[in-house]
This record gives C-alpha cells, sequence and structure tokens, in this order.
C-alpha cells in the first residue's frame, strides 16, 4: 500500500478549447470596421459628405436626389426676352419649357466627392463645383413667335415679287433686305436662343442672321438669275469686245404677280439690229482720242473706216446663249471689221495720218512714234469744198494721175463729150494720189501753189484759197507720204 501512495498524480490539463477563442476578438473588430466602412461608402456614394456644398448651397448629407430636385425648382426662375427688329416678346421658363437637368448637376458634384475616404474626410470642410445646363422646347419657343410671323407674311405678300430684285453690285438677282427681315427662319431661331439660353441672357437678340429667305421669294430668285447669270462675251474678228452682263439681260426678264418668270425673246431680237449696232457700229461715229504728241481729240462722225456688226444675227446667238442658262462667248458677226474694238474711242491701229485743219499740218504714226509731218493746205471751207472729216482709209494709191472735175454741162453736150467747163470744173495733174474719200478726195502733191512764189502750206489761206476738198501738200512731202503709206492705211481727219 505504502509503495503506491509514493506515486504523485499528474496535474490536469486545460481545455485547448478556450485558447482558440482569443483571436475572435480581433477578428470581429476587424469585421466591424469593415462592415462600419463599407456602410459608409455605400451611405456616401449617395449622400454628401458633412461640411459640403455645392455652388455655394449647403448639401451635407444630402442625396444626389434631393440637390437635383432642389436645381430643378429653380427653373422656373428663369425669364427674358426675345428682341427683334420691330418686336419684343417677354417669357417665363414655364412659356419655353426652361428647365436644368438636375441629375447631371448632382452627378458632376458628387464626382468630385472622395468617397472611399470618407473617414478621413468626414470631418474635413468640402466645396465642390458643378455646371448647370438649362434646356428649353423648341416648338414651345417657335409658338411665342407666331404673331410675329402672321404680320411678316402681310408684309411679304405685299412686297413686289415678294422683294426680289436686280443688284447691280452682284450683277444679279437678290432677296431685298426688307423682305430678309421678315422671314423668320425657325432653326436659326433656335440656335439663337440655344446659344443665349447656355450663357443665361435674359435678352435673346434676333438679329439679322436669324432671318431666311422666303421659299416662294427663292423660287423667283434661281428662275431669274437662270438666265441673269448666263453672261454673254462677245468678240468680233477673234477681237475681245463688250459683255452681255446681267444687268442688260434684267431688262429682257418679265417677273408676272404670281411669280412666273419669262425672257422676252423678242426685245432681244430688236436689240440686236437696235441697241447692240449702236453700241459696236463705229462706221460714221465720232470718236475720241489721245494723238502721240498727247493731245485729245475728238473728232466728229464721218467716214467709211469702222465696224458694221450683222445686228439681227447677232441677236440670234445671243438669245441662244442665254436661254441656255450658263455663260458662254459669242463670236459677233460683221459686214465690216476694224483693227479694234473701242466704241467711242481709237479703233482704228497705231498706223494712221492724222491730219489737222485748224494746224493746217498733217502727221504720220507708226507704233506712236512720228515717222512724217508737212504743212499742207484743205479745202476751202464754203460748205463745197471742205475737207470732210472723220475716220476714213487709203483706198488709191497711184502715181502720175490726171484730176479733173467736168463741172456744169453745157448745155446740149454730154458728161463724155465735155471734158470740163472752165466756169466751174478743172483739170490738173499730179505725181503723187494717196485717195482715202472713196477716191473722191485724197492726198497729192500740188506744184501750181508756188507759181506765184509764195508759200501757201500751214496758212490760213485755205479759209479763202483753199483746195476743192483734197489735202495738198509740197512735191517732197508728198513723195515721201506716198513711200510710206500703201492700200488700207487709216486716215483721221479733225479740227
Amino acid at each position: 500500500m505504502a509503495k503506491h501512495a509514493l506515486i504523485e498524480a499528474e496535474p490536469e490539463t486545460p481545455p485547448r478549447k478556450r485558447k482558440h477563442l482569443l483571436w475572435i476578438i480581433p477578428l470581429t473588430l476587424a469585421i466591424l470596421a469593415g462592415a462600419i466602412y463599407g456602410g459608409g461608402v455605400w451611405y456616401f456614394s449617395e449622400h454628401f459628405l458633412p461640411n459640403t456644398t455645392v455652388e455655394g448651397d449647403d448639401v451635407s448629407l444630402q442625396t444626389t436626389e434631393e440637390l437635383a430636385t432642389l436645381i430643378e425648382s429653380r427653373s422656373g426662375d428663369y425669364q427674358g426676352t426675345f428682341v427683334g427688329d420691330g418686336f419684343e416678346i417677354p417669357f417665363d421658363g414655364d412659356a419655353i419649357g426652361y428647365s436644368y437637368d438636375g441629375d447631371a448637376y448632382a452627378a458632376e458634384a458628387m464626382s468630385q466627392q472622395n468617397t472611399l475616404s470618407w473617414p478621413i474626410e468626414y470631418a474635413g470642410t468640402h466645396h465642390l463645383t458643378a455646371t448647370l445646363v438649362p434646356s428649353f422646347d423648341a416648338d414651345k419657343v417657335w409658338d411665342l413667335f407666331e404673331p410675329v410671323i402672321a404680320d411678316a407674311k402681310k408684309t411679304l405678300d405685299g412686297l413686289p415679287h415678294r422683294g426680289v430684285h436686280f443688284d447691280e453690285e452682284s450683277d444679279h438677282y437678290v432677296v431685298s433686305d426688307e423682305s430678309r427681315k421678315v422671314a423668320l427662319d425657325r432653326d436659326r431661331v433656335i440656335d439663337a436662343t440655344n446659344e443665349a439660353i447656355q450663357s443665361f441672357d435674359a435678352t435673346i437678340e434676333i438679329g439679322p442672321e436669324c432671318y431666311g429667305v422666303d421659299p416662294e421669294a427663292q423660287a423667283i430668285v434661281d428662275a431669274a438669275n437662270f438666265f441673269a447669270d448666263a453672261k454673254v462675251h462677245l468678240t468680233m474678228n477673234g477681237v475681245d469686245a463688250i459683255d452681255v452682263d446681267g444687268k442688260q439681260i434684267s431688262q429682257w426678264i418679265k417677273i408676272a404677280d404670281d411669280g412666273t418668270v419669262t425672257l422676252d425673246e423678242q426685245a432681244i431680237l430688236d436689240w440686236g439690229p437696235g441697241g447692240l449696232s449702236d453700241i459696236l457700229d463705229t462706221v460714221g461715229k465720232p470718236r475720241t482720242y489721245t494723238r502721240p504728241d498727247g493731245e485729245k481729240i475728238t473728232v466728229v462722225g464721218g467716214g467709211p473706216y469702222g465696224w458694221i456688226i450683222n445686228g439681227a444675227e447677232s441677236a440670234k446667238l445671243i438669245l441662244a446663249a442665254i436661254k441656255s442658262g450658263k455663260p458662254q462667248t459669242v463670236e459677233i458677226p460683221t459686214y465690216q471689221n476694224a483693227d479694234r474694238v473701242n466704241p467711242g474711242g481709237q479703233d482704228w491701229p497705231d498706223k494712221y495720218i492724222d491730219v489737222d485743219i485748224s494746224e493746217q499740218h498733217a502727221r504720220m504714226y507708226i507704233d506712236g512714234e512720228l515717222v512724217w509731218e508737212t504743212d499742207i493746205v484743205t479745202g476751202e471751207p464754203d460748205g463745197v469744198h471742205d475737207t470732210p472729216q472723220g475716220v476714213f482709209f487709203v483706198s488709191e494709191h497711184e502715181t502720175d494721175v490726171t484730176l479733173f472735175n467736168q463741172g456744169t454741162v453745157p448745155e446740149g453736150e454730154t458728161y463724155e463729150e465735155n471734158e470740163y467747163n472752165p466756169e466751174d470744173g478743172w483739170i490738173s495733174h499730179v505725181d503723187f494720189w494717196i485717195a482715202y474719200d472713196r477716191g473722191e478726195r485724197g492726198f497729192h502733191n500740188a506744184d501750181w501753189r508756188w507759181q506765184f512764189g509764195k508759200d501757201d502750206y500751214g496758212t490760213y489761206i485755205y479759209t479763202y484759197y483753199g483746195s476743192h476738198g483734197c489735202i495738198n501738200m509740197d512735191y517732197e512731202p508728198a513723195r515721201q507720204l506716198f513711200d510710206l503709206t500703201e492700200l488700207g492705211d487709216a486716215v483721221v481727219i479733225h479740227e
């Protein structure tokens, strides 16, 4: 018994279960903290943090929906006025369906909040920004303009041809400013409204850019410009002449009361041999030019040199070109040509003889250079023997010629039997004959003027002892002129 008493009992081992429960405490705390954080993240994803303002509004702990509602409630505060030419239209927000996008505003503000850091941000102060985005109902805006549009229609209906007229500056038909002022364009008005509202302007200007063109007026413009823009460039013998421009064509365009546009074809056909010939024909017409020595001269109408067009055929060609609706070049048919096209000015070449009756002096120019000159004696200005003035051309170019005028035929004789009547006829021989007036008159030497030993040339002797209309000169100048000239050379005679 004693032997067994010596054995000591082993102490009891504590339950292991208690040691395992110690880690549950921090885990529980961590889970609790995570739940609180996550709840905060969730909460502050829809609510603003304490001490938060958005554009000055205190939104602490408010939801985005509450902020959106607040912003949208302010839409009705907007008021404005449409101001245009002759009208003003006041309105409030409801009249045009004015509103703010509250959801977008609140979402923009919330996007700036650092929700994930809410524990740190919670005690801070936060100033957020957001943009007001206004919108409106375009149909409601346009409805406000109904009275203005009604008045405009009355004005437009009262304008001749709905305000369409020919504009000389642009050289085609346009719609008048008066017509444009009453033709409001819906899209442009809406664009102007949107631009002003986005800038929160209380006054919305309906300026010139908000007006368009009435469709009926535009149809008239298009039809008229089909002809007016078909400008015709005229040439003669390959030389540039004139342009039949929109202004000229507009005189042949007729616009009826109902807006129908037609072309007066007969007026064009009449214009060819009439107005066009008056412009382009130069034979027998005055011309003004500057002589190479600087003297500005006007030569009276006379002489056979110049242009003569076929006006009737020209009109037919011009009419066909205009009816095509496209710009074209038309070669004008002519009966007689000149060197250049210059209505009212020099149309002869730069090689010509210039005869100045007042100076009793003749000159010849070639390309602006004086190549010959001499004093002369012209016809006695008695109404019968005057030297004709105008623009001529050399038609005969001969030597050793007998000139004569038979004068009055004595009774009982014929021109064939009568060489000349000494009482009022004459006969003379010349060495050089340069005719310019269809062979009736010309330049020639007049040696008999020296028979009394005095020089008649270049003096006023022509006023009482002039020629029978020819241009007299001494032998040597006549010879020189003969060598310089040829058939067709221009001759310009003036005072």
